[in-house]
């Protein structure tokens, strides 16, 4: 509050010197016609040297108060968008004090949005209602970015793995700008000592820092006029799963696929595998030599997480299905039968993706695979017009980066023809 009165008093302050420098210009102004009059009136060579002279003086006065209020006006102009700055911060605070006094949390989870969405809180929320009349006036010829209220934000980022499979295997992480993550690298065993002795030294771990960008991903999407003086309820529901799918295959393909800063994409772990775990099996192969590559990322040196393999479906159908192995609650082999439920090969979780090529397995530890999650999400106009067929078009728009924390997790299995 002391700020904003500050503020105001300063802008007060050069108003009246603007008001001041206006009268003084009026003035001038005056002297001018006057000069104007005597020299119409000059008879004399004489009387044309004392005009000019005069002349000579209003200009240079003329010049320097001109000078001096365009100074002024943009101090007004700068002082007058800071207050402005001001007055929405503190307006924030008051209201999130406001919202704390009444017992709503701030930075709300994703699990307290599910409960909001069981109970139907969520749809009545001001921010969610006030952010749909806002995007009801969106309109795709001129406007500026729309912020997705954080309540709406977790609402989308929760169903993103309703999208993508691969999204939910990966380790995901929230930041805020550009990040520079610590990862502990070390997988050697502690070292016993004396309860009174020292660690080694060398036993601190193995560190790597890690710079995570934030590239933006988006989607142009259409939505009916229609749609637009429905409920909330329908229209909270068309635009979350608009951008929530857009953006989720997008992601999937750039945990898979990505190609990093030279793609202004996160880095994929297919790209990044090293030579090494790329392996090669003959179609037609004993069963066993499918799942052999596991053994290049479960060395034995340390515990590995849950181990994931990730192909097409078709891939599946093709070289998995009938070798699937169910059992029974003791552990007994009750019968080669497809396990179409739950997926796997000799018990190896599988995941499908349309994204990984034809006749391609890769197997991994993907909590080994960190994505970096933005702050906001956002929708904004579009240049793409529909008003022809009665539909606004809207973009919605997120930041996210990732990259493989270990490689060597990964290993890619190429199936080929058979010789």
């Amino acid at each position: 509050m002391l700020k904003q009165l500050k503020i105001a008093k300063t802008i007060e302050i050069k108003r009246n010197k603007l008001k001041e420098l206006e009268t003084k210009m009026d003035a001038i102004k005056i002297r001018s016609d006057a000069t104007q009059t005597a020299l119409e009136e000059a008879v004399t060579e004489e009387d044309i040297t004392t005009v000019e002279a005069e002349i000579t003086k209003i200009e240079e006065e003329q010049g320097a108060v001109e000078t001096e209020k365009k100074t002024i006006e943009a101090e007004i102009t700068d002082l007058e968008t800071e207050l402005e700055e001001v007055k929405e911060r503190e307006a924030k605070t008051t209201k999130q004090n406001q919202k704390r006094e009444k017992g709503v949390v701030e930075g709300m989870n994703r699990m307290q949005v599910r409960e909001l969405l069981k109970t139907g809180e969520y749809y009545t929320r001001s921010e969610v209602v006030e952010f749909y009349e806002k995007f009801k006036n969106l309109r795709a010829v001129t406007g500026g970015e729309l912020a997705i209220p954080e309540v709406i934000v977790n609402r989308i980022m929760d169903i993103l793995g309703d999208y993508s499979n691969i999204y939910n295997l990966v380790d995901r992480l929230q930041v805020k700008g550009t990040a520079r993550i610590l990862i502990d690298t070390d997988t050697t065993p502690a070292t016993w000592v004396e309860q009174s002795a020292s660690l080694p030294v060398g036993d601190v771990g193995t560190l790597a820092y890690l710079d995570f960008d934030g590239f933006k991903v988006g989607k142009v999407t259409f939505v009916d006029n229609y749609l637009l003086q429905d409920s909330v309820i329908n229209l909270d529901q068309y635009v979350v799963s608009k951008i929530a799918r857009a953006i989720s295959l997008a992601l999937e393909i750039a945990i898979l696929n990505g190609t990093g800063l030279a793609g202004k994409q996160p880095t994929g772990i297919l790209p990044s595998i090293p030579a090494e775990n790329r392996v090669t099996v003959a179609e037609g192969s004993p069963m066993a030599d499918y799942v052999k590559p596991i053994g290049l990322i479960d060395t034995g040196d340390d515990v590995v997480g849950e181990i994931t393999a990730v192909m097409r479906r078709s891939t599946y159908y093709a070289y998995f299905l009938e070798m699937t192995i169910n059992v029974n609650g003791n552990g007994d082999l009750v019968g080669r039968l497809p396990n179409l439920v739950r997926p796997d090969i000799l018990g190896i979780p599988v995941v499908f993706s349309n994204h990984m090529a034809v006749d391609e397995v890769l197997y991994g530890e993907f909590d080994k695979y960190t994505l970096v999650e933005r702050e906001n999400i956002a929708i904004d106009n579009s240049e793409h017009v529909r008003f022809v067929e009665d539909q606004m078009a809207f973009r919605g728009k997120g930041r996210f980066d990732g990259k493989p924390t270990k490689p060597e997790a990964f290993a890619l299995v190429t199936i080929t023809p058979a010789i």
